[in-house]
């Protein structure tokens, strides 16, 4: 009886010291955050939030570095005017998560993407990946690509 009750807090305790964001909901709140700060142009925000090793995979087809991810925000070549996005799949493994979904992006005309494709909403897919490093998640990889409707007959 004595061992039982002395597993069950031994248990207890294990499960009470397992942060709190390392669980689907931390993640998906991060990365809901993340697509705030690139809707409203929190380039502040961003940087706290990207780790310096980040690596973007980017629609326009380059793979950016963290500085120059930050730079095109700075400068607007990364710019929206509106920015949804559904998180279809949460995948979390010892310190990594990954989220995949859809966005629907759309970008201002002066904009990078605004150039090639107009100010017109994009469907994207992504895939965002964060690290839990000191006791919060911080975003460490990115990839995205603007989606065309299939054409007919192609479903």
């Amino acid at each position: 009886m004595r061992s039982t009750a002395l597993l069950l807090a031994l248990l207890a305790a294990a499960c009470a010291t397992v942060p709190s964001g390392l669980d689907r909901s931390g993640v998906l709140a991060v990365d809901e955050q993340q697509r705030e700060m690139v809707a409203s142009g929190d380039v502040a925000g961003l940087e706290r939030l990207a780790d310096p090793l980040l690596r973007i995979n980017a629609p326009g087809g380059r793979v950016l570095t963290r500085e120059q991810f930050l730079a095109n925000m700075r400068s607007g070549e990364i710019a929206a005017e509106a920015f949804e996005r559904t998180a279809e799949d949460v995948t979390i493994t010892g310190s990594v998560a990954v989220v995949m979904g859809r966005e629907t992006f759309t970008p201002v005309a002066t904009s990078g993407l605004g150039r090639t494709f107009g100010a017109k909403p994009l469907q994207r897919r992504y895939t965002n990946v964060y690290l839990w490093k000191r006791g919060h998640w911080v975003w460490l990889a990115r990839q995205a690509n603007v989606i065309t409707a299939p054409s007919p007959g192609q479903r």
